[in-house]
């Protein structure tokens, strides 16, 4: 029997064929448009795109929602979560080139280089007073060891660090980690760690996660780094710690705003280093979530188990 699935994304246009050649028992149907999608998901076994209400109520016999995105907070609804239709996502993809840039920002802030690139446009030489951070006094905690959690800790053991986590869900705690606790104990690393990373998705648990009391709770002389998700992070409250010298410094590739209006005390801020949503730009990225979606449709058809599963109602 011939499988249905519905593509209603547009990232490549060899990929229809690709999914065609690796598994010939699928019927592929490309929806250029919403009215397409909407006529064809009618009659789909599986889809991948940005699943709506509109599109999962006119489906008769779904199983199965392959997610273009690793992030589940604007797919997520009360339909979905209810629906027996089995939601996955490709995440994982994004793991090394995410982790290098938190490790960029990190070193980054270590060697003082967000002084030292003021000065360089300011023309001015300023030896003096130069501090540095040693890495191997440091310690690291990391929230969420996920993939892009855990391959952060790999490359901050390799610079000696102490490395730390705490997670929602994990229990098993790798060889470079040498604390892994529960959520509950936040503010624990929080009071721990010198560079405080944020690698957790945006759940109903973690959104506003970072407001002024996690703030109070972190080293005056540490550095956040969020390359999690952008409404994790109260914005008004990290400018008033910051301004207040509750914690050393940011670095932050999302926000509760995105793009961050260009009037926001951030952008000013000498102890802040932004960037726009780019830690998982990677040469690899297409082929990596094409990879995971050809994977599943092999699976699918053979009935085996799917890979990256996603646990509906806590949204990761």
């Amino acid at each position: 029997m011939s499988i249905k699935l519905v593509l209603s994304t547009h990232e490549d246009p060899r990929l229809p064929e690709r999914i065609r050649e690796a598994v010939p028992q699928v019927k592929v149907v490309v929806a250029n448009d919403d009215a397409t999608a909407l006529k064809e998901i009618v009659e789909a076994d599986a889809f991948y795109g940005q699943i709506t209400p509109k599109l999962l109520a006119a489906a008769r016999r779904l199983r199965w929602i392959q997610s273009p995105a690793i992030g589940l907070e604007r797919t997520m609804f009360p339909e979905l979560i209810a629906h027996p239709v089995v939601l996955t996502n490709p995440r994982g993809i994004f793991a090394d080139d995410i982790a290098d840039h938190v490790m960029a920002l990190l070193t980054g802030f270590a060697r003082g280089l967000p002084r030292l690139l003021r000065f360089q446009l300011q023309h001015e030489w300023h030896p003096q007073d130069y501090q540095v951070m040693h890495l191997p006094d440091c310690t690291i905690g990391i929230v969420g060891l996920g993939g892009i959690g855990s391959a952060v800790a790999k490359r901050a053991a390799a610079f000696e660090m102490r490395v730390i986590a705490v997670d929602a869900r994990r229990t098993d705690r790798p060889n470079e980690v040498s604390e892994l606790w529960p959520a509950s104990r936040l503010h624990d690393l929080l009071g721990q760690s010198d560079f405080v990373v944020i690698c957790a998705p945006e759940t109903p648990e973690t959104r506003g996660m970072f407001g002024s009391a996690a703030f109070k709770a972190m080293r005056s002389s540490a550095y956040l780094i969020n390359i999690g998700r952008g409404k994790i992070v109260q914005l008004d409250a990290l400018v008033e710690a910051l301004r207040a010298g509750e914690l050393a410094g940011a670095g932050l590739d999302v926000f509760e705003i995105e793009p961050l209006p260009a009037d926001h005390p951030l952008w000013g801020m000498e102890n802040v280093v932004i960037t726009p949503h780019v830690a998982g730009v990677g040469p690899y990225t297409v082929e990596r979530r094409h990879q995971v979606l050809l994977e599943n449709v092999r699976r699918f058809v053979a009935g085996e188990p799917l890979i990256n599963v996603v646990d509906k109602v806590q949204w990761f």
